[in-house]
């Protein structure tokens, strides 16, 4: 796998995952899911600066999508 499947992979891989924590608002209920979330949501944040995310699907506020509060 080279570098730009590598990076769609890992885009991919944490779309699905924060599908799945999509209703997890906040750390009360499950500290440990918040924790996911939030880290997954910050890989994305820095996934967007690659100068190819907008055209492979990262052209979209992440935080808006997926809200941490």
């Amino acid at each position: 796998m080279n570098a730009t499947d590598t990076i769609l992979y890992l885009i991919e891989l944490l779309l699905v995952y924060l599908d799945e924590l999509k209703e997890i608002k906040d750390g009360s209920a499950s500290p440990f899911a918040y924790g996911e979330k939030t880290a997954y949501t910050e890989c994305l944040e820095v996934l967007q600066q690659w100068d190819g995310a907008n055209r492979n699907g990262l052209d979209f506020d992440i935080e808006k999508r997926y809200p941490l509060i």
